[in-house]
């Protein structure tokens, strides 16, 4: 490598609706089963790479410098690489923001050193960091496939199968972010409960796979796992009474699955019950990353 390459890579975010976690011994196999919305909102994830006698990764965050410093080493390359994210949302909510910043990280570079990596393997090496990390267990995976995606088997992209509910493109995402906590903390104790509304949730999807099925199930699992309660269930089920296909909590994120005509009725009822919060109206993405920017390649 003698002059310097710049890479931008888009990645959807997604808010998993439930989920049962599955791990084995090895990273690669372990992950999630469950159900989610990747949302057309994202992570721009930008490399820059430099010619370089050693390898110095600097910027971006945990996740993905770690990501970063895998792909070089696997390649035997030696260069200084610049991360840096531009987020829509924060970090630590629920959006899946990490595994963004993780598969952008990986797919960017992979393009900066000239396609050295499918998507898949990719995908995978920023699977096993966010496993190793414990910062997400099913994003990556869905992250690649798009849509409004079903995890029908755990497992890095290219272990794990993914499936997909049909949907119509008048439907939108209301999401409010109500506070950022980690992964870790918020299965701290809770996984035998979890894993067990999780499988009960997807196995009620597989049967009728449809949004309102979906978005029904998910409510019940964030109540009994404890994201959500008192106000927030009264929200919800008022979100349901003003027209939403369903309401739920995943960590830290409030989000209403509805349809196109009912949006600016529902963001009036939440600005006046969670005042002061910033509210965002987003569709479904249904791709994953899309590259956004080649310099010098």
């Amino acid at each position: 490598m003698n002059r310097e390459i710049e890479v931008s890579v888009w990645v959807p975010c997604h808010i998993t609706c439930f989920f049962e976690i599955r791990r084995h011994e090895s990273a690669l196999e372990t992950g999630s089963r469950g159900a989610g919305l990747n949302l057309d909102i994202g992570v721009e994830t930008c490399i820059r790479i430099s010619p370089s006698e050693e390898v110095g990764v600097n910027g971006g965050n945990e996740v993905s410098k770690d990501v970063a410093e895998r792909v070089l080493k696997s390649l035997g390359v030696k260069a200084r690489i610049e991360v840096s994210h531009r987020s829509e949302v924060p970090m630590g909510a629920g959006y899946g923001v990490s595994g963004a910043t993780a598969l952008g990280s990986a797919l960017a570079l992979s393009i900066a050193l000239g396609n050295v990596m499918t998507v898949l393997q990719a995908g995978a090496i920023a699977h096993v960091v966010e496993v190793e990390h414990l910062t997400g267990l099913g994003d990556v995976i869905a992250q690649i496939h798009g849509g409004i995606e079903i995890r029908v088997k755990e497992g890095a992209p290219g272990i794990g199968v993914i499936d997909w509910i049909p949907h119509d493109q008048d439907l939108r995402v209301i999401v409010v972010t109500l506070r950022s906590i980690p992964t870790r903390e918020v299965l701290e104790g809770k996984v035998e409960v979890v894993n067990r509304c999780g499988l009960r949730a997807l196995s009620n999807l597989l049967k009728r796979p449809n949004v309102r099925e979906l978005m029904d199930n998910a409510k019940i699992f964030a109540e009994e796992v404890g994201f959500m309660n008192g106000d927030l269930k009264d929200l919800a089920k008022m979100m349901v009474e003003e027209g939403a296909i369903g309401a739920s909590v995943k960590k830290g994120v409030l989000y209403v699955l509805t349809r196109r005509d009912n949006v600016d009725k529902l963001h009036d009822v939440i600005a006046n019950q969670l005042k002061g919060r910033q509210i965002i109206t987003c569709g479904i993405s249904n791709h994953g990353p899309k590259v956004i920017r080649v310099k010098g390649v």
